[in-house]
């Protein structure tokens, strides 16, 4: 089945030493050099293909500025990445591991920052207009940190020229070796002028609509990275992911072609320092840093809570799903013993292929089904089993009731839900705070006290689904929950 991308179709199912047999098939390779590769020919690998997969299930962009503002500098990077190691004894010291450790990096910033709305003191309306900019900012910082491996390595050509990867791939069989750096300034202005050459034109000139994220952009690509705050935090959280082999890929070790140790080499570390925000837990084995969830609400949530120990849960009448669909994200809600919640790190699920079911298609269709039913009062709403509750000036829409009646009504198969609800966040139409989704508690009675049900679902501006119609009133026993436990929203 054809990848949403189209480009890159497996090449080999074998180890990356299997590009250099195609590249060396006009001119055999001499030994203890390497021949060049063309970028399309090393994203083409299988478990490359995966990476992408899961960068596309996770970008804001269309396919066709996907594939101009995404792939054409992940290519530019490949070609200057060629089979080089992204260290030489830590992580990814594989042929090939620094075109592994960019994808993955860049997969789980993309993934990652579908947990934030940016900018952070912005309106939600505004923050949803620049979900796209910002997401093209985060998944650009992901790639050029991924760059700075190359200031650790010498290359030089079979002619005995050195190699500088700036703007191609080398014109000859090359080796290589790593390095000391001794001067990090100037590993730090090499990464910036190369991380300039990476970004499209275009891609800047369409960011220039959003001034701020374009100057957070501008911060991190000439290094000044600790500066561009958020964005530094996320990459940094993706590469703590990405190093501690949450998805580990299976690839050939690393050959002895590299050219003779000179120096003690020093191996420059890919992590950079995170600002000082709120974090929830990992589990240790499969990260070894908080994952960083900023919210844009921590400043206006009311502090409507019920008084403490009075509540007690009941069994939802919906299977409890919070974490399903947070799943997506890799993303699940746990409750620590003090019964505060945690989100927590899980492993990838498998990418899927969204394009087979049209699911830009089936996620218009599903707005669309869900506003003229909100329109024509179709829908039970505020009662316990409803599927719509009001709140304030929200629609609590919940899940995954919602999604089957929708494809029950529409004569779609059961198994189109993850589909269906990968489409609906696409859209980018619900609120996203610290995660894409809310939990709520709806009591028995007005004084939300005593046993409540434990619903979950997404938040959506009621004047988008009603419009110019009439909004029901209130659901006077539902409280909305943040993530993190410290408040409620009214």
């Amino acid at each position: 089945m054809l990848k949403a991308f189209l480009r890159y179709l497996p090449i080999s199912s074998g180890s990356n030493n299997k590009l250099e047999e195609s590249a060396s098939s006009v001119a055999p390779v001499p030994e203890g050099y390497h021949a060049p590769v063309q970028a399309r020919e090393q994203l083409a690998l299988p478990h490359r293909v995966k990476w992408l997969q899961m960068l596309w299930d996770y970008s804001s962009l269309p396919k066709e500025m996907y594939q101009q503002y995404y792939l054409r500098p992940l290519e530019r990077c490949v070609t200057l990445m060629q089979q080089f190691p992204a260290t030489e004894n830590g992580h990814h010291t594989c042929l090939g591991g620094m075109v592994d450790y960019l994808l993955e990096t860049t997969a789980y910033a993309a993934r990652l920052s579908k947990s934030h709305l940016l900018p952070i003191d912005a309106p939600p309306e505004e923050q949803a207009t620049q979900s796209a900019a910002w997401n093209a900012v985060i998944v650009y910082a992901a790639m050029v940190q991924s760059l700075d491996g190359l200031s650790q390595i010498e290359i030089e050509l079979e002619s005995g020229k050195r190699w500088l990867p700036l703007t191609s791939s080398p014109e000859e069989h090359y080796r290589f070796r790593f390095r000391s750096v001794t001067d990090a300034h100037l590993a730090q202005s090499q990464g910036a002028m190369r991380a300039w050459k990476i970004i499209p034109d275009e891609a800047l000139h369409w960011l220039n609509n959003w001034p701020q994220a374009l100057n957070v952009l501008s911060l991190y690509l000439s290094g000044f990275r600790n500066e561009s705050g958020v964005i530094n935090a996320i990459v940094s959280e993706a590469i703590r992911i990405s190093t501690g082999n949450v998805f580990e890929v299976q690839i050939s070790t690393l050959s002895a072609t590299s050219l003779p140790t000179a120096l003690p080499e020093v191996v420059l570390s890919p992590a950079v320092s995170a600002p000082d925000v709120k974090s929830v837990s990992v589990p240790p084995a499969e990260s070894s840093g908080p994952l960083t969830l900023v919210s844009a609400l921590d400043n206006t949530l009311s502090s409507f809570r019920p008084p403490a120990g009075t509540a007690e849960e009941m069994p939802s009448q919906e299977e409890d799903v919070a974490g399903e669909l947070l799943a997506v994200m890799g993303l699940v809600v746990s409750t620590t013993p003090d019964g505060e919640e945690t989100t927590v790190i899980t492993a990838l699920p498998e990418p899927k292929d969204t394009t087979a079911s049209g699911s830009s298609d089936l996620g218009e269709k599903f707005w669309q089904w869900l506003s003229d039913g909100c329109r024509s009062g179709r829908f039970l709403v505020n009662i316990p089993d409803a599927r719509i509750h009001i709140i304030a000036t929200w629609v609590f829409i919940r899940t995954p009731g919602i999604f089957h009646q929708f494809l029950q009504e529409n004569n779609h198969p059961a198994s189109d839900k993850s589909v269906l609800q990968n489409a609906f966040e696409r859209l980018g139409r619900h609120r996203q705070d610290k995660g894409a989704m809310y939990t709520c508690h709806l009591y028995q009675d007005c004084e939300k006290k005593g046993r409540f049900s434990k619903l979950s679902g997404y938040l959506i501006l009621a004047s988008k689904l009603y419009e110019r119609h009439n909004i029901p009133g209130e659901n006077p026993l539902l409280v909305i929950k943040q993530q993190n436990n410290q408040g409620v929203m009214p």
